[in-house]
């Protein structure tokens, strides 16, 4: 690619608070060469200049959290009957839709197509956002994604189910051969008649998945194969637990007391807390399953408080896994909720670029407006930390260099 120029009224960096205005951005070779203000610097030769007027770049923004399934929930069938492939192309859609909001950095944290994604855009094969990818999850029989609805010969199809060490070892040694980049592990269950099992109906009253030495013998031998480890873990015991096995981030998280959060500060274990799969789950549903996912947002609230309190490390992630409920696309709302529940926006931007970034292992790559990271950059229609609405309009998109949507017409 020739060398870009980028021009517009400010840039925030995601570093220690800086702003540049009027400000300009050199991208060569994918990366970025250079930012300041604007006539700071001589221009690369043969350089292409985009105007972008009165918008604000930004980095371009981590879901740390959702699902690459390539499903439509409202087919309850399609997890078995679905082709592989089909499913496939509708997640390369969602990939699309994904840069489309502004989403450049993902991690997908559970599924079969992940690392075959994450290689396909590697490689160039496919456009989308970095991809971070655990291969399909794990957990117990009767445990977080086993759900009872669910004849047990069809969930033992999914290779997804684990008891005892010897069999958990085996599972994470699966996934290294699936291409994994990280695992995911379900720590906390419902009861088994809950509608919301995964996440039960009340988040006073899971059940852990595994006992203490299953758990360790998946951080072990995760850990031992340089993956990192992403728990399933709601309430107090689960999130305990999940500290004592010494897990890399905690996903949900909520119900934790000031001890727990202390310590998750303390380790710098992250916390992923996707407040909106909540959000949308109790809007429209059945009044019984609409009050369940309306204790887990009041829990939420009260631990996103906690967490601050302590100083925990916070990224963002929604747990979206396509339509209908939750498209992937609009993954930007989840700075929306995490400033609706006492973050400060600022706060929540960096949860959203440079500490979703670190959190998913691409900091050194992407999440940030500096010198030598990928050219991952938005342009907003004004500046963010005042109005956090605006990362839902997204008007321009540069990912790797390459602009993606956005460039204004000549003239």
């Amino acid at each position: 690619m020739p060398p870009t120029i980028l021009r517009a009224a400010a840039a925030w960096t995601a570093r220690d608070g800086a702003v540049v205005a009027p400000a300009e951005l050199h991208v060569e070779d994918r990366r970025i060469a250079w930012i300041g203000r604007q006539g700071e610097r001589p221009a690369p030769e043969g350089a292409a200049v985009i105007d972008l007027g009165g918008l604000w770049l930004v980095p371009g923004f981590v879901d740390a959290h959702l699902h690459l399934w390539g499903l439509d929930h409202a087919e309850p069938s399609a997890l078995w009957n679905w082709p592989m492939a089909y499913r496939t192309a509708r997640a390369a859609a969602e990939l699309r839709a994904l840069l489309d909001g502004g989403i450049t950095a993902v991690r997908c944290c559970g599924g079969p197509l992940g690392p075959s994604l994450a290689r396909a855009v590697r490689e160039g094969a496919l456009p989308g956002p970095h991809i971070v990818a655990a291969g399909d999850f794990v957990c117990s029989r009767a445990g977080t994604w086993d759900q009872a609805l669910w004849p047990l010969e069809w969930v033992e199809r999914l290779g997804i189910l684990a008891d005892g060490p010897e069999e958990i070892r085996r599972r994470v040694r699966e996934r290294l051969r699936q291409g994994a980049d990280f695992l995911k592990v379900g720590g906390s269950v419902g009861e088994h008649s809950d509608a919301l099992r995964p996440w039960g109906n009340d988040p006073a009253r899971l059940r852990l998945a595994w006992s203490d030495e299953e758990l360790r013998a998946a951080v072990e031998e995760a850990h031992r194969n340089h993956l990192p480890v992403a728990t399933h873990a709601i309430g107090e015991e689960a999130v305990r637990q999940a500290l004592d096995a010494g897990v890399d981030s905690i996903e949900h998280g909520h119900g934790i007391g000031e001890e727990t959060a202390r310590r998750m500060a303390d380790l710098g274990t992250w916390l992923v807390p996707t407040l909106s799969l909540p959000a949308l789950r109790a809007a429209g549903a059945p009044p019984a399953i609409a009050m369940g996912w309306r204790r887990h947002r009041e829990v939420q609230r009260r631990s996103i408080e906690v967490a601050l309190r302590h100083g925990v490390r916070i990224a963002a992630g929604t747990d979206f896994v396509g339509p209908p409920i939750t498209p992937l696309g609009p993954d930007a709302m989840e700075m929306e909720w995490l400033v609706e529940a006492g973050m400060p926006a600022e706060q929540a931007l960096l949860a959203g670029t440079a500490h979703g970034a670190a959190a998913i292992g691409l900091g050194a790559r992407t999440g940030a407006l500096a010198a030598g990271l990928e050219a991952d950059i938005l342009g907003l229609p004004g500046d963010p930390r005042r109005d956090i609405s605006l990362v839902r309009r997204v008007a321009f998109v540069m990912r790797g260099g390459a602009v993606w949507r956005g460039v204004p017409a000549a003239g």
